[in-house]
């Protein structure tokens, strides 16, 4: 289990690092700790689901079903992190 979510860290911290780099190159836009803390809780959360469905994470990512979890996960992970303004 902890090398999955190990793994969801690293895939949220990457894919926070691709957002944010395309955020700066379009709009120079500003590093936003919060943005960033919930993909990488959005990479934690769907590490756990890749081990408790038995599926590795790099095919959860491709499967359609992902959409699905990722807009569950990014719902509840609203709870947590507050927009700023």
């Amino acid at each position: 289990m902890l090398e999955s979510i190990s793994l969801g860290v690293l895939v949220g911290v990457i894919w926070g690092a691709i957002g944010y780099a395309v955020g700066k190159a379009k709009n120079n836009e500003a590093f936003d700790e919060a943005k960033f803390a919930k993909t990488v809780f959005i990479g934690i959360i769907l590490g756990g689901f890749s081990k408790f469905l038995g599926v590795p994470i790099e095919t959860l990512e491709g499967m359609s079903v992902v959409g699905f979890w990722t807009a569950v996960v990014d719902k509840l992970a609203n709870l947590f992190f507050k927009k700023k303004g």
